[in-house]
């Protein structure tokens, strides 16, 4: 058994985790900063569906760890057992014991697997960010599959399909809502992502509900998803993508506080409940909307380093000017050249808060002028409080420079622009970079 100390223990090494030791080194510089995780080699979480398409292996995408390593910090491989808030101590599984003066818990999340009968049968599978398990599935049970059907049509699920199928593997993908993503788009965004699917030879099954997984003559391999109402379909391939939750194990074995949602409680300034030396950052961290402080449960990585800089800066002292003012979704991908994004609520969720709107759309070319070549339509919808004109989200369908203006809008919603403010915003423009210059026609609704 080895005995060590570290000022800074950092649970996980995903993006929440690397992200605060960046900051926390680079904050407290005289601070010794040990990130301790399970995997030798970390994969980039939003890259984890192109390594089966576009990407063509594992090895391309890799989360570096150089960063961390410039600006002093440490990384040990292994798996904390417990810890122990009164010693201050953390135990691993290896048996080393681990000092600490501040911790922080980025533990991330795990896939959630329905209570369903077959998903232990070979070739069900869900997605992990662990480099090995997904190297396997990549060399082995990938090139063993003709027709994989994809529980699940959010973001992974959409993008998955998009690329397995590039290996000339019959993709079908159930999903429980009328609409593939409809819990972040409005229903045109939907139906234009489903549209670029199905003319890719995709199939689409909504509005189904999955009631078991079905195995073949050996009992053992998948062979069949039963949906109600429906015949069985053949498949001999499944991806379980329903969704992640907070990995809060070694919380709650703390006696941390997890919120009824899921995740570990934490204040503005990512601080645990029952103690200031104890944060936590990224999956297994309570969200709250940022408008309406309600439970918000988009777990993607762009929340977690922005959580990890907040907690980063803040271990040793509070920095009123950075803490976290609630969760604002930012979304963005693109399937063969249909961009999609959005960022803050629809249309719909507004609605369905109560919100009185307006609602602004556009349809316009991406380059001015628009003879420039690989000009784009783009379609932008932008929602704003009718009562104080702020900015409550919007949504893009388009081309490259999607991510430039789902990326603006949510800078926008995060900085509580109104309209006005939007309509006098002045900005760069290059023909080859960047969208027109041209505000939205505003409409009542």
């Amino acid at each position: 058994m080895a005995e060590q100390s570290t000022d800074i223990l950092i649970v996980g090494g995903g993006p929440a985790g690397m992200m605060t030791g960046m900051t926390a080194a680079q904050f407290a510089p005289h601070k010794k900063v040990l990130v301790v995780r399970p995997e030798t080699d970390a994969v980039i979480p939003c890259g984890i569906p192109y390594i089966f398409g576009t990407l063509g292996g594992t090895e391309e995408d890799m989360a570096g760890r150089a960063p961390l390593l410039a600006a002093g910090g440490t990384i040990q491989v292994g798996r904390v057992r417990s810890v122990d808030r009164t010693t201050r101590t953390a135990h691993l599984e290896s048996g080393d014991l681990i000092h600490w003066e501040r911790l922080v818990l980025a533990t991330g999340g795990e896939n959630f697997i329905p209570p369903i009968p077959g998903t232990d049968l070979e070739g069900v599978f869900s997605i992990q960010k662990d480099y090995d398990y997904l190297d396997t599935l990549f060399s082995t049970l990938i090139p063993k599959i003709h027709t994989l059907a994809i529980i699940g049509g959010g973001f992974i699920g959409v993008e998955f399909a998009d690329e397995i199928r590039k290996r000339g593997i019959e993709v079908h993908i159930v999903e429980m809502l009328p609409h593939l993503m409809q819990a972040a788009f409005d229903r045109d965004a939907c139906e234009a992502v489903e549209k670029k699917l199905r003319g890719h030879g995709v199939h689409i099954h909504t509005g189904c509900k999955v009631e078991a997984i079905l195995p073949g003559p050996d009992g053992k391999r998948v062979a069949h998803v039963q949906i109600t109402g429906r015949p069985a379909l053949a498949v001999d391939g499944i991806l379980i993508a329903i969704g992640v939750r907070p990995n809060v194990h070694l919380a709650k074995d703390m006696g941390l506080t997890v919120n009824p949602s899921g995740g570990i409680w934490v204040d503005a300034y990512q601080r645990s409940r029952e103690d200031p030396a104890i944060f936590a950052v990224g999956d297994c961290a309570h969200k709250q909307d940022f408008f309406t402080r309600k439970v918000n449960h988009s777990l993607i990585a762009s929340q977690a380093a922005a959580e990890g800089r907040i907690a980063g800066m803040n271990l040793y002292g509070l920095r009123e000017l950075r803490h976290s003012t609630g969760t604002v979704s930012v979304y963005a991908s693109e399937i063969d050249g249909l961009a999609f994004g959005v960022a803050g609520m629809t249309q719909r969720q507004a609605e369905a808060e109560g919100f009185r709107i307006l609602a602004g759309e556009a349809r316009l070319p991406d380059h001015h002028p628009a003879s420039m070549p690989h000009t784009t339509e783009i379609y932008c919808r932008v929602i704003f409080s009718a009562d104080s004109l702020q900015l409550l989200g919007g949504q893009v369908l388009g081309g490259p420079t999607t991510g430039e203006l789902i990326n603006t809008i949510g800078l926008a919603v995060q900085m509580r622009a109104t309209a006005p403010d939007l309509a006098s915003m002045q900005f760069g423009s290059q023909p080859r970079l960047t969208p027109p210059p041209a505000p939205p026609d505003r409409g009542d609704r």
